[in-house]
């Protein structure tokens, strides 16, 4: 896909994978709506795009809950037309399934399954009507790990991927390409905003991180290239190879890392 003059919605696009994302592609002269709960949460956004070298790409920061079909909806439609969807926003959660309030259990699903259909769906249309474009999914490299005391996240990044990779091929005849982007740790607001956190160590403060700006290029190339599944680096190909083959050691490494304190 040739990027300049075209349209993005990037949900979560406040910090962390989605600012970069949003700045990547106004570099490259992409038009974007950017989404986050709260317009303030925008703002450093807004700043930073309008700072960018000209020529570079507008910007409409939109205050959508992605929890809210309608709301992502009347997003999708504000430009018009619609090239590339990253479907980015999510919430990390930690703690026994048994034990941890159901409000966040139910967080976690919302926001990081539900808001991806809607998004998905509110797309779809509009891309269609532009002859093609382009989706990515933000997944999780623990997407097919198991995962104790935060198995409310790995159980909705599996559901992403498994509707990532099963959208490749419904939407293919459509000239949609879909990525499943699976990433590994990424130095981001994530893991001091998850829910639950209190009371659960994370022991491997050791693993090596990715910048999120690492991760936009990796996601501007996914969707310059038509990439389908993507592991960003050596590193979590690894992990993904050992879990393959070794799940059960995985699930025992998880279990010493993240349980209760």
């Amino acid at each position: 896909m040739e990027l300049t003059g075209k349209t993005a919605l990037i949900t979560g696009a406040s910090s962390g994978i989605g600012y970069a994302t949003a700045l990547a592609f106004a570099r490259r002269g992409v038009h974007i709506v950017v989404t986050a709960r709260t317009l303030e949460r925008l703002e450093a956004l807004v700043s930073a795009v309008g700072s960018l070298p000209a020529p570079h790409g507008e910007i409409l920061p939109l205050a959508v809950d992605v929890r809210d079909p309608a709301a992502v909806d009347a997003a999708v439609q504000r430009f018009g037309r619609l090239d590339i969807l990253i479907a980015n926003a999510g919430v990390g959660q930690r703690g026994s399934l048994i034990d941890s309030p159901l409000e966040d259990i139910q967080a976690v699903f919302r926001t990081n399954i539900d808001g991806v259909i809607f998004a998905v769906r509110a797309a779809v249309p509009l891309m269609r009507q532009a002859g093609g474009g382009h989706i990515v999914i933000i997944s999780s490299v623990v997407a097919n790990m198991i995962t104790p005391y935060t198995a409310s996240y790995s159980a909705s990044k599996a559901a992403v991927s498994s509707l990532a990779r099963a959208l490749r091929y419904e939407l293919e005849a459509d000239h949609i390409g879909v990525s499943d982007l699976l990433v590994g740790r990424t130095a981001t607001e994530f893991n001091v905003r998850r829910l639950g956190a209190a009371g659960y160590a994370d022991r491997a403060p050791r693993l090596p991180m990715m910048t999120p700006e690492y991760v936009a290029e990796r996601i501007v190339r996914a969707v310059e290239r038509n990439h389908g599944t993507v592991t960003l680096r050596p590193f979590d190909r690894m992990i993904v190879l050992i879990n393959q083959f070794l799940p059960k050691l995985v699930a025992r490494r998880a279990l010493r890392q993240y349980k209760p304190s």
